[in-house]
């Protein structure tokens, strides 16, 4: 191989790996969201008033 095969193969590998870095990277940030969402859904559905089970004429879903 000549030197000029070798470096374009070095530039190759070192092109890809920048790109997996930021694969990994954005994956990383994309599971960060999820996890602060899911966080905020929970505090959300902690805060919400439970029904009462006393209610005789409530609101009825199968209507």
């Amino acid at each position: 191989m000549d030197v000029s095969s070798i470096a374009g193969a070095a530039a190759l590998m070192q092109s890809s790996q920048s790109q997996q870095a930021l694969s990994a990277s954005m994956i990383k940030m994309n599971a960060e969201s999820q996890s602060k969402i899911a966080e905020m859904i929970q505090k959300g559905a902690q805060s919400m008033p439970q029904p009462s089970q006393s209610s005789v004429s409530g609101f009825s879903t199968y209507a």
